[in-house]
């Protein structure tokens, strides 16, 4: 049977699939640098080493990326690439043959990190040899449309400035509603200041001066600054019984083994002349080399610790912890933390190069599977970190298991433990630095300056820290003479130096502290005996003496804070809540004796007993006058929206029903229709808002804003984006106020046009440019700041921000479409209105 060749090239949409990988924008640009630092290492590997490794990258701002402007653009002054070599690195899972020196190796990782950021990549290259440049533009949606997988590829003139190198520009952001529309803005809104800082840390092997090939790297013409872990000093160390002195920093570079590897597909060879995978013959000796340090750091801290596992000089892996610090028992499956235990605070840190160990496609980890893995982690750290798991005769000296004994805790400051202290008096012997001198010394480390950027002034708090001070000898004021500490008089001229007042006021002498009688009057210095008190608010029994409830901090003897005697002090007359001669007619026929209502509003929480939830109000009463301390800033008025005066008329009713108890029983006596009786009586209309009078609120509220959002951010651009309807709306409104159209053009430019919109225009204008309406112009609430809380947390903040407020704008503008609209549509209008009400700057 003749066989049929079928085509299996897959379809375009799988390099659009591939841009749904989920990485972080970070790690896109990142793949990019590790193509240009590849080009770097290429040049060397072939005898032509780059005169200057300098990778330049551009990276558009919010503003341009809103306008749907900008590009990224990475640069780098390698040796360029051929028109196949680029064409290689635009194909979805291209690998070259090196498996062991390159970061990049495009391919996947070049086709997820540009895809994500835009639609269209255009790569330049230049080689110096060459005439020309090579120009190829991978236009994704194009590709789409036409379902091939053909790129467009150009000889060019050599660019102005590129005689050799490569630039990788990509432009064109996805639009809105693409599953990648937000991945360039959050690029686009990371600080340059924290890029350059990341991408320092993540780099920072390869941007230091003293690496073997130094690699500057600049951002918006910034340069990007390495790293640096603030160790202690290779010098420093501590001395265990077990292991004798151990360093602060521990170096190595070992071969732990080597392995013949295939350059196809890096199989490794085994006993076999041909790759085992694919048959071919090509193969390299790969040397599995650890090399780097671990060190502790000269602070510690409870996230700011572990190790940095390095890949040919990016960071994989940043302050690694599990792979160190956890122990997997393979009998049991149980993983076991083992440090930091003692004070869930580290200082074991390090920077360990595993050029040889594979990673996943997308670079977020080291294949942890993999044999390279697994003798390099046995290598650093060994088996478990604690004695206790160890088999009989074994020890555990591999360099992450030394500094794990020697610094795993910190409780003997000074050169015990190797820790900063100063020295206590009271307890005679040293206490931990206190946290802000850290942070101090700190921050002059990251300032380089001397004695803090090496560790000469830290290690001064170390030594000294179980040094007592030479003891100060108090000096007496009158004859000088120089006294021990503890000296209550003066041995040479008898002055008191350590007094009290006598306890007679009438004396009121200065005698020694020590005494109990008084020299000059005689009378007794032993204080009388005081009583145990009970507290009024918790009922704790508390010791004689104390003057605060030890329990809840009552102060002795002080009211119980719901008591009317506590908060008659603590309130103020609310006289619309008020009401005087109040009756209402009775079960019976009988007209209730008149009742004073006097409510007076708290300026705290209502507490009714200690561990208790605030309650929104209480009442005391006789039989003339009922008074109501209510808290208006309970949950129950702010969040549920009930009215201060029904829950005032409820406590006047089962005020009334209790005092009538001679009517119990009969139809009509019950709290409920005493209470409505009480609500008509007192308050009235005051109570029930008509439709007319929340649209009248409605109308001034909008007038209000309408001024105010004339100088917001954006009012004046904000004009071209009204649709048709909302213009012609806009035009409708000023023919009938008499206004001249011919100001259009001049109302555009001061905001003055948003006079003459209507209210739904104003609601969508707040939608889109919500910012510019807080801090004071229209909001009197601040907008959530990124500086303060973080970018994800402000963001978050913000939309909640914006939405809780567009939904009031929103429920306010559509009431004024309706006629007569339904109850619950006025009582949800005014609580909309009452709410931006309250919040107007």
């Amino acid at each position: 049977m003749a066989h049929k060749p079928i085509d299996i090239t897959p379809d375009p949409k799988v390099l659009v699939a591939l841009t749904r990988t989920p990485i972080l924008p970070i790690d896109a640009l990142s793949e990019l640098i590790d193509n240009a630092v590849d080009s770097f290492r290429t040049a060397a590997t072939s005898g032509s080493p780059a005169a200057v490794r300098q990778v330049i990258i551009e990276v558009p701002g919010s503003a341009e990326v809103a306008r749907g402007e900008g590009m990224i653009r990475v640069r780098d002054t390698g040796p360029g690439l051929t028109e196949e070599q680029i064409a290689d690195s635009m194909r979805a899972g291209y690998t070259s043959k090196n498996h062991y020196d390159t970061l990049g190796l495009f391919g996947m990782g070049f086709n997820i990190a540009t895809g994500k950021l835009g639609r269209i990549t255009r790569v330049t290259s230049a080689r110096e040899e060459d005439d020309h440049a090579v120009q190829v533009t991978l236009d994704l949606p194009e590709l789409m449309q036409s379902q091939t997988f053909t790129a467009r590829a150009e000889q060019i003139e050599k660019p102005q400035g590129l005689r050799h190198g490569t630039v990788v520009e990509i432009r064109d952001w996805w639009p809105d509603g693409d599953a990648n529309s937000g991945f360039i803005r959050e690029l686009a809104r990371m600080p340059k200041k924290t890029l350059r800082s990341r991408l320092g840390r993540r780099y920072a092997t390869l941007l230091r001066p003293g690496a073997a090939n130094p690699v500057v790297i600049t951002v918006n013409n910034d340069r990007c600054q390495a790293f640096e872990h603030c160790v202690w000093s290779g010098d420093r160390f501590v001395e265990r019984k077990a292991h004798g002195k151990i360093p602060a920093q521990i170096r190595f570079n070992q071969v732990i083994s080597s392995a013949r590897r295939c350059l196809h597909d890096g199989t490794d060879f085994g006993e076999h002349d041909a790759c085992p995978r694919c048959g071919g013959r090509e193969s390299r000796e790969i040397s599995h080399r650890v090399h780097g340090w671990v060190g502790i750091q000269r602070f510690d801290d409870q996230n700011d610790f572990g190790i940095d596992l390095i890949r040919n000089g990016r960071a994989i892996r940043q302050a690694e912890k599990a792979a160190f610090f956890e122990f997997s028992d393979e009998t049991t499956g149980r993983v076991e933390r083992e440090y930091p235990v003692d004070q869930q605070y580290g200082r074991i840190v390090g920077e360990v190069h595993l050029d040889q160990v594979p990673v996943d496609f997308q670079k977020q980890h080291f294949q942890l599977a993999s044999d390279e893995w697994q003798e390099a982690i046995g290598f650093l750290r060994g088996g478990s970190l604690l004695p206790n798991n160890w088999t009989d005769g074994e020890v555990n000296d591999s360099p992450v298991s030394l500094l794990f004994q020697g610094y795993r805790k910190v409780r003997n400051f000074g050169r015990g433990d190797m820790y900063m202290g100063k020295y206590n008096p009271a307890k005679g012997k040293a206490d931990r630095i206190p946290r802000n001198v850290e942070e101090e010394y700190y921050q002059r480390f990251l300032n380089r300056a001397p004695g803090y950027y090496d560790d000469a002034k830290w290690w001064e708090l170390v030594e000294t820290a179980a040094e007592p001070p030479i003891q100060v000898l108090p000096e007496c004021p009158e004859c000088a003479f120089q006294n021990t500490p503890t000296a209550e008089e003066c041995g040479g001229c008898g002055e008191v130096l350590d007094g009290k007042p006598c306890l007679d006021a009438g004396c009121g002498k200065q005698i020694l502290r020590s005494a109990t009688v008084c020299p000059h009057c005689g009378m007794s210095q032993v204080p009388k005996v005081q009583l145990p008190w009970k507290c009024t608010f918790c009922a704790q029994e508390n010791k004689a003496g104390t003057e605060r409830c030890e329990r809840c901090g009552h102060v002795k003897d002080a009211p119980h804070p719901a008591s009317p005697a506590a908060l008659s002090s603590a309130s103020a007359d609310a006289e619309e809540l008020s009401a005087e001669q109040l009756a209402v007619v009775l079960a019976d026929g009988r007209t209730s004796s008149p009742l004073d209502i006097r409510v007076r509003a708290t300026h705290r929480p209502i507490l009714p007993a200690f561990g208790q939830a605030a309650v929104p109000l209480v009442t005391s009463a006789d039989t003339r006058q009922i008074t109501v301390y209510i808290d208006p800033t309970h949950a129950v008025f702010t969040a549920m929206g009930l009215r201060p005066e029904f829950l005032v008329a409820t406590e006047v009713a089962q005020f009334l029903h209790s005092l009538h108890r001679n009517l119990q029983g009969r139809p009509g006596h019950t709290a409920a229709v005493l209470t409505a009786e009480v609500l008509k009586k007192g308050w009235g209309d005051a109570v029930t808002d008509s439709a007319d009078g929340v649209r009248s609120d409605i109308k001034t509220l909008f007038d209000q804003i309408t001024e105010r959002i004339l100088k917001a951010p954006h009012a004046d651009r904000f004009y071209d984006e009204l649709d048709e309807q909302q213009q012609l709306s806009l035009a409708e409104s000023m023919i009938k106020s008499g206004a001249d159209l011919a100001e259009l053009g001049r109302l555009k430019t001061t905001g003055g046009y948003l006079r003459y919109c209507d209210r739904d225009t104003v609601s969508a204008f707040f939608g889109r440019h919500a910012e510019g309406w807080f801090n004071g112009l229209v909001w009197e609430d601040p907008w959530p700041s990124e500086s303060e809380a973080g970018p994800l947390i402000a963001r978050k903040l913000q939309e909640d921000l914006r939405v809780k407020y567009l939904r009031c704008l929103e429920d306010c503008a559509s009431y004024l479409r309706y006629d007569q609209p339904e109850r619950l549509i006025v009582v949800r209008a005014r609580a909309a209105v009452d709410f931006l009400v309250g919040k107007l700057a």
